[in-house]
């Protein structure tokens, strides 16, 4: 059996650190948390700025993002966001066997001469009105675009053929009686139209080829029974 034997000054390092701990100086104590206090708001600060940025950054490339996929001129959109559009509609009929719509491709009449006889100007005009026209007759669900000139597009989702038929052919009147004021000027609303029916067989460029063979073939005739 072992015995130890303390002396003085063993004693005297023991206690010290109890000495200390009772004449500890309580602003130091205070100081550390202040200064820990300090540091989580300007750890927050931080935080807060960075995801400020972070939002500032998202925003910013949501506006690229809808730029890319959208016609400046009218809202509508462009070629590419009416493909993007196209495909997803065509993956949803590839998952809902037997699901359809219609493509019905919009071609406007003697666009070019109201550009020549107005400017420029009165065809960016007659642009928006068209492009308003149309919203004003189609659906939520349904997809307009300006594929790029003259030419438009409009995508009927969820939809037979026969029933496409009936709301292609009611637009074209609505369309085709509508007007636009231009100063004291009065230009009517022209265009021809043509309609495919796609399917979970098409692909974007199968149904685009079949609506723009429709659509001037319809041209055609309507340009054989204007020389009658």
């Amino acid at each position: 059996m072992q015995t130890v034997t303390l002396n003085k000054t063993m004693t005297k390092r023991m206690a010290q650190p109890v000495l200390m701990h009772k004449n500890w100086d309580e602003s130091v104590t205070v100081d550390l948390a202040t200064k820990n206090v300090n540091d989580l708001s300007d750890a927050r600060r931080l935080l807060n700025k960075a995801e400020n940025v972070i939002r500032a950054q998202e925003n910013r490339i949501r506006q690229l993002e809808d730029m890319a996929l959208t016609d400046e001129l009218t809202g509508l959109l462009n070629r590419r966001g009416f493909i993007l559009s196209l495909q997803r509609e065509l993956a949803l009929s590839r998952r809902d066997v037997g699901s359809s719509g219609v493509l019905v491709m919009v071609d406007l009449d003697g666009f070019k001469t109201i550009n020549d006889v107005w400017g420029h100007g009165a065809g960016d005009d007659y642009l928006q009105a068209v492009a308003h026209t149309f919203l004003s007759n189609v659906r939520p669900s349904d997809v307009v675009a300006r594929l790029g000139g003259d030419e438009f597009a409009i995508l009927f989702t969820r939809m037979t053929e026969t029933v496409g038929m009936k709301r292609m052919e009611k637009l074209e009147k609505s369309f085709n009686s509508s007007i636009m004021h231009l100063g004291d000027q009065v230009l009517p609303l022209r265009a021809s139209f043509g309609l495919a029916c796609y399917s979970s067989t098409d692909t974007p460029e199968t149904i685009l080829a079949a609506a723009d063979r429709k659509l001037y073939a319809h041209k055609a005739r309507h340009h054989q029974t204007q020389r009658r």
